[in-house]
């Protein structure tokens, strides 16, 4: 895995390899803990719990793949950062960690999307892309991504609303446009990329988004 000398404050850039992996570890999440989604109105936290534990369940299967006795993965797990300690401290949903030079690990924000009650706001606000664009978050690496927890309508609807709400906010999310379709695995067609500037980290940041099928 390429690094360019990782330290505390900047790891370096990722491995194709390394993005792929943990794609398909959060793919692998997903497919195994969908059934338990029983409910259009599925709280985000239980989302996320129901796919960080499918992974590590993956991870104690005598059949894993060896590969993935390199990861391990963690659920809302707290960030250290400066002036907070405690339960004042930030937790992403989900953290995905490698054993690898460096420690690299990838940073997941999800959100649910909605018809009612969780629209693209709150997706792309403060507490949704926001976490990754101030730097309170992945702020040691150059790319992250989201996750959207689709509760109504369809995949490729939300895609588009997402898309268009970046858009719309060019100057508020340091967009460098244009964003641009990018598949990694074949898993999530419909994923794409947003790079945002971070004037507090010095460095831009990719965003990779993936939407999820969470309806009952």
């Amino acid at each position: 895995m390429k690094t360019i000398k990782p330290s505390a404050t900047y790891f370096g850039v990722y491995s194709p390899l390394f993005r792929v992996q943990v794609h398909q570890l959060i793919a692998w999440g997903y497919e195994d803990a969908r059934h338990g989604i029983r409910s259009n109105n599925e709280h985000e936290p239980a989302i996320t719990g129901f796919i960080a534990e499918a992974i590590q369940e993956r991870f104690w299967a005598l059949n894993c793949p060896k590969w993935c006795t390199h990861y391990s993965v963690h659920d809302n797990p707290p960030v250290r950062r400066e002036g907070r300690s405690g339960s004042s401290r930030l937790k992403p949903d989900i953290i995905i960690e490698a054993n690898f030079l460096g420690r690299p690990e990838y940073v997941f924000e999800a959100k649910r999307l909605r018809k009612i009650g969780y629209g693209v706001g709150k997706y792309v606000d403060s507490d949704g892309m926001g976490r990754f664009i101030s730097g309170l978050y992945a702020s040691r690496y150059d790319e992250a991504a989201m996750l959207g927890y689709v509760q109504s309508d369809s995949l490729v609807h939300w895609q588009g609303k997402v898309r268009k709400a970046i858009d719309d906010n060019v100057n508020q999310l340091r967009l460098r446009p244009p964003q641009r379709n990018e598949r990694v695995i074949d898993a999530f067609p419909l994923e794409w990329v947003s790079e945002h500037e971070r004037d507090s980290i010095g460095r831009p940041i990719t965003i990779y988004h993936i939407l999820l099928d969470c309806r009952s």
